[in-house]
């Protein structure tokens, strides 16, 4: 049972980088699709007991995603505010 766990959270991966390579959707909503599916994976792997160096992996790549994502929401905030010129 938890292989087929792992199958379906790494085809959901595979799936995540295809979206990703193909530029399916906006790059916020790329972002969190990865985010959320490799966060299952590190749920997963610790939940079925795997090597600490797979968690440790898969919570790196949490980490990374998360940082890319908070960079990815400031850049669009800070796009979107418009300063008036100073007259």
């Amino acid at each position: 049972m938890s292989r087929i766990i792992d199958v379906v959270l790494l085809a959901a991966l595979a799936f995540t980088a295809l979206a990703w390579a193909l530029d399916l959707g906006s790059r916020k909503t790329q972002l969190i699709t990865a985010t959320g599916v490799v966060l299952a994976l590190t749920i997963a792997a610790v939940w079925q007991e795997d090597p600490w160096y797979i968690v440790a992996f898969y919570g790196l790549l949490t980490g990374l995603l998360l940082q890319a994502l908070r960079l990815e929401v400031v850049r669009r905030k800070a796009s979107k505010t418009v300063s008036k010129p100073t007259s």
